[in-house]
């Protein structure tokens, strides 16, 4: 059963990763979504990238009710912000563990 809310909570993390992608400019979203064993990796394009940064939407996921939302609010803005700052620049994220206890790595791409 912890596997199962483990990929519940990832996809809808993933979920809503993929709605704030669509959100953005209007331009062909190219998010990747990757199911892994016990969460998922979310990689955004460059132009999602740098929506996430020009709309600073990691400080609307810090303001969710959940214990990991502000550190991974706090994260994702930094990274959108450090790979916006290059050409083709880019963030990708795993989320691992259960829904109440998330867990993951955020990465800044160039």
């Amino acid at each position: 059963m912890r596997v199962v809310r483990s990929i519940v909570a990832g996809a809808l993390i993933a979920g809503a990763a993929a709605v704030f992608t669509s959100l953005g400019a209007g331009s062909a979203s190219a998010v990747a979504v990757t199911p892994l064993a016990g969460g998922v990796q979310v990689d955004l394009s460059p132009a999602d990238t740098a929506w996430v940064h020009q709309t600073r939407f990691g400080l609307t996921v810090a303001g969710l009710p959940h214990p990991s939302a502000a550190s991974f609010g706090q994260a994702l803005d930094a990274a959108a912000t450090v790979s916006s700052s290059v050409p083709n620049g880019r963030v990708t994220f795993t989320v691992y563990g259960p829904f109440d206890q998330l867990n993951g790595t955020m990465l800044a791409l160039q």
